[in-house]
Parts: structure tokens; C-alpha cells; sequence
């Protein structure tokens, strides 16, 4: 099957109305270790508050009570139970939280209560990791398994026990390369988008349903400072579409030219750079139709959001008077009109 260029991209995620991202709490305060630096994972722990991991960080990810008190230090660095080397991924299920380290075949499963269980290997290198409402486990996006040129999604069950490997289909462009993010629809369709704006569609069976590359902003621009093939937008995340049609794709961009965010980038060397200045969240609404996925359209933010869970709740990143960057928990919501 071959990818699906769809040319509506300016249309807006619905009709007389935009985006926004409204603040509602800021995580962490004075008594914090370290604030999370320029990007970090969130995740949702139901009412007992959230789970914060970034770069600098490390190993090391932080819980915060539900009115985003600073309250302990799940993990340490380290290699024994309970230790990390570097800022994992997060997913939650009914049978607790998988943390998912880049690039590791190893997963550690904690209890809903955060009591650290086991830690488990999954065959070849892990990428991704998202819920699974069908088996209330995991969907684990990998390669690597047997002689290397495996990839597909493992379905590992609520014990954290691999219960089936779905290989990908030959025609399959996003789970051969690096994928952001995995996720299944209520319908039990499988979702994959990759960095570079790949967004495809699988049965249950991991049969190819349909396939789209998003038109990210600067993906066309090059410079030879960011290497061959360098494009400066990047897909992050993939979310159920709040009205329950489809999937909401979210990725960064640069509002500025490559080689103005490469030169901001040098010259901020010892600060904080201003991403919030130069890079913007865009969502993308995919759907899918008898012929395929469509872009129904695409809407814009002037910060950095990301979705917290598959509801509404969203989180940016804010500098604090401490010269620090802490999180800040929202959600997103239509403006003058209704999505």
C-alpha cells in the first residue's frame, strides 16, 4: 500500500473555532531536587497525582501528590531493581505502570500504588509503549528480535508476560523506523505514527489498514548543519481524537527557519534556550475512511504541549523566578465553538 499525501492540512480541527491550552496547576515548588530541564514524560497516576521523568533527571523520576506537591523519588539510578540509567517512558494499565527506558529490552512494572514489582524482558529493543483497553495490558512497539529485521508490536498482558509478537507487515513504513508513539483505537485498530510524520493504521492481527505522511511545517527545509536529511519538526505523541473519531497527532515545529533555530541554539549555550519562542505544538486530526486515513485537519499552539493520558488533559513546561523549568498540568480545550 502505498502512503496517502493528503493536501488539507490548513483546514482547522473544527469549523469556527481553535485549540487551547489552559493552565491549571504547576507541579513541583522550592523543595523540589531539580527542576526537569527542557523536555519530560508525564503521566497521570489516577487521584494519587503524577509521575515526572526528563534528561536531567536521569534515572531518577519523581512523584508529585494530585495538588502537584513534591513528594519522593521512585526510581535511583543504578542498574539493580527499581534503578534506571536514564528518563524512561511511562504507561499505565490495570495491572500498574511499565516504565519503558530508550532503547532497552528490559520493562519495569510497578503496582498501581507504586510499590516496584518486577522488572521483565521483552524480545529485541523496545521503542514505544501505550495501554491496550482490549487486554487492559500493554502494546509494545520493537525490533531487532531474531535476525535483526524484525519489527512489529508485542502485547504483553497485565503480569507483564509476553502473550503474542504481531509482526509488521512488509508494506509498513512506520514500524521499520523510529516510532513515537503506539495506541489502540476503541474499535481495536492499532496506531503507530513515527518522528518524521508517518501515521499508519493496523488490524488486529497487524494487517495494514491504511497509511498517511503528515505535511509537518520545515520538512522540505535542509541545512547542512543538522546533517543529511535533517528536517526540524518532529511527531511526539498520538491520542485518541477527543470526539472519539480517530487519533490526534501531535509534533513540534520551529515557527523560525532551521538555520535561525541552529544559530539560537549556539548562542544559548550555558542557558536555557527559549523554545517556547521558537517552537510550536501543532495536532493533526487523522480519520479513518473506507479509502483509507484522512487528514481532516490541523491546528496550532504557541507552547509546548503534550497530552496527559487520552482525555483532555494536556501539559506544557514554564520557566519559574528560580531560573528553573517545572511542569504545568492543563487542558485542552475548544475556543469560540465546540469541537
Amino acid at each position: 500500500m502505498s502512503l496517502v499525501l493528503n493536501t488539507v492540512s490548513a483546514i482547522q480541527l473544527c469549523a469556527g473555532c481553535t485549540v487551547e491550552f489552559e493552565p491549571m496547576d504547576t507541579l513541583g515548588a522550592a523543595e523540589d531536587p531539580a527542576g526537569v530541564g527542557i523536555f519530560a514524560d508525564v503521566l497521570k497516576i489516577g487521584d494519587q497525582g503524577y509521575l515526572v521523568s526528563s534528561g536531567v533527571l536521569g534515572g531518577v523520576v519523581i512523584v508529585y501528590d494530585a495538588e502537584g506537591r513534591y513528594q519522593r523519588e521512585l526510581t535511583r539510578e543504578g542498574d539493580g531493581p527499581g534503578e534506571l540509567r536514564s528518563p524512561p517512558q511511562f504507561a499505565m494499565g490495570s495491572g500498574g505502570i511499565v516504565l519503558l527506558p530508550p532503547a532497552s529490552s528490559a520493562l519495569h512494572l510497578y503496582s498501581s500504588d507504586l510499590q516496584f514489582n518486577k522488572t521483565f524482558q521483552v524480545p529485541g529493543i523496545a521503542r514505544a509503549i501505550g495501554f491496550d483497553p482490549v487486554t487492559e495490558g500493554w502494546l509494545v512497539s520493537y525490533f531487532g528480535a531474531g535476525d535483526g529485521s524484525e519489527f512489529g508490536i508485542l502485547l504483553v498482558d497485565q503480569g507483564g508476560d509476553v502473550v503474542r509478537a504481531l509482526r509488521a507487515a512488509r508494506e509498513s513504513l512506520s514500524l521499520g523506523s523510529a516510532a513515537a508513539d503506539v495506541m489502540r483505537a476503541a474499535d481495536g485498530t492499532i496506531w503507530v505514527a513515527t518522528n518524521a510524520g508517518i501515521v499508519e493504521a493496523f488490524d488486529q492481527d497487524l494487517g495494514l489498514l491504511g497509511s498517511l505522511r503528515l505535511e509537518l511545517p520545515g520538512m522540505d527545509e535542509r541545512d547542512p548543519r543538522a546533517g543529511p536529511g535533517g528536517a526540524p519538526a518532529a511527531v511526539y505523541d498520538i491520542r485518541r481524537a477527543p470526539d472519539g473519531t480517530g487519533v490526534w497527532v501531535f509534533a513540534f515545529a520551529p515557527v523560525v527557519s532551521l538555520s535561525d533555530l541552529l544559530d539560537e541554539l549556539m548562542e544559548s549555550r550555558g542557558r536555557p534556550p527559549d523554545f517556547e519562542r521558537l517552537l510550536d505544538t501543532f495536532i493533526y486530526s487523522v480519520r479513518m475512511d473506507p479509502s483509507g486515513l484522512t487528514l481532516v485537519g490541523r491546528d496550532q499552539l504557541d507552547t509546548l504541549v503534550r497530552p496527559l493520558g487520552d482525555g483532555e488533559l494536556a501539559y506544557d513546561l514554564v520557566d519559574t523566578p528560580d531560573g528553573n523549568r517545572r511542569v504545568r498540568v492543563g487542558r485542552i480545550r475548544f475556543a469560540n465553538g465546540s469541537g
